[in-house]
């Protein structure tokens, strides 16, 4: 593909992910790495402000892993961020992940399969829930423990099947607590099972809390320790201070 066209489309996709002001006591923060060799990737995240089914001001983000690497994925990646900024502001909580589905099922390539995880937080008080289509499992630092712990959210990834599955997780984020979602090839390993990969997260994000400067800095610190290998990777952290 020529340059100036990937540039174009490596632009437009970091315009789509933008997280919108949030109110104090929140922030968040992010780091993205394509694969060795591309300067452009396909993991992406959107994210807006919406109202909660109860009238409470609410955030919804989607991290995604679209199928392929590089410059290959780069424009599913675009297709599929436009997309998902419409569903995300035009669809409740619940039928986000299924629409995006459906969407992807309808495309023409093979390659259009993703992943993703969605979270759906009342900015208020705190409570959040989290959906996944067929994405790594999200961190919660739980700020009395001190400590990250696994959710359990888990589900089908999208383009695969008509009526994929998705388990739904529900918490709280008290204050000093962050959420931790991140893309595969931050945890995959050729040579190791993903469960590992996902042992050594936990323990170099706790250690990042703790040493980096607080969860802010996770993303970035974990980056730093993650090689450029043959997938683009992805981190993003939203913390309640």
């Amino acid at each position: 593909m020529d340059e100036a066209f990937l540039s174009g489309l490596r632009d437009l996709l970091q315009e789509q992910c933008q997280v919108p002001p949030l109110p104090p006591g929140w922030y968040c923060t992010s780091a993205m790495l394509a694969a060795h060799g591309f300067s452009y990737g396909g993991d992406f995240f959107v994210a807006d402000r919406v109202a909660t089914p109860d009238g409470a001001d609410g955030l919804v983000m989607v991290l995604v892993d679209v199928c392929g690497k590089g410059a290959t994925a780069l424009p599913h990646a675009v297709q599929f961020a436009g997309a998902l900024r419409g569903l995300l502001v035009g669809l409740p909580e619940d039928q986000l992940l299924a629409a995006a589905n459906a969407f992807l099922m309808r495309q023409p390539s093979d390659e259009s399969i993703a992943t993703a995880v969605q979270v759906t937080v009342d900015l208020p008080s705190g409570r959040y829930a989290i959906r996944s289509g067929g994405h790594p499992p999200v961190l919660h630092w739980r700020a009395d423990a001190g400590e990250w712990v696994v959710d359990n959210a888990r589900g089908t990834a999208l383009g695969v099947v008509d009526e994929p599955e998705f388990d739904v997780s529900e918490g709280v984020l008290g204050p000093g607590d962050a959420l931790l979602f991140y893309t595969d090839g931050v945890v995959e390993r050729s040579d190791a099972h993903i469960d590992a990969g996902i042992a050594w997260l936990l323990a170099e994000a706790g250690a990042a809390v703790v040493e980096g400067g607080g969860v802010g800095a996770v993303p970035a610190r974990i980056l730093e320790q993650v090689s450029r290998g043959d997938d683009d990777r992805a981190l993003l952290v939203l913390a309640r201070e």
